[in-house]
């Protein structure tokens, strides 16, 4: 498991990045095992429900703070 901190502002996505956890679960690659993320932000919205891009990840803003959870079953995710 690795915590890295960020705080980078996104100029696209319009937020603050804060902090990233990463790390993986059995054997990444062999369709059984993956990498994960979770990830933290400063958000200008104070709420936003879940949102989805895939079935894979998911995230939503409570109070400013932004978490974002995503899993990689073909690759790693980097620290």
């Amino acid at each position: 498991m690795t915590l890295r901190w960020i705080f980078r502002v996104d100029t696209i996505q319009r937020f603050l990045r804060v902090a990233r956890v990463v790390w993986e679960r059995g054997t990444v690659g062999d369709g059984a095992g993956y990498s994960a993320k979770l990830s933290f932000a400063l958000d200008p919205q104070m709420f936003r429900w879940f949102e989805r891009d895939a079935a894979t990840d998911w995230r939503f803003t409570l109070l400013g703070v932004r978490v974002h959870y995503c899993r990689s079953y073909g690759g790693r995710f980097a620290a």
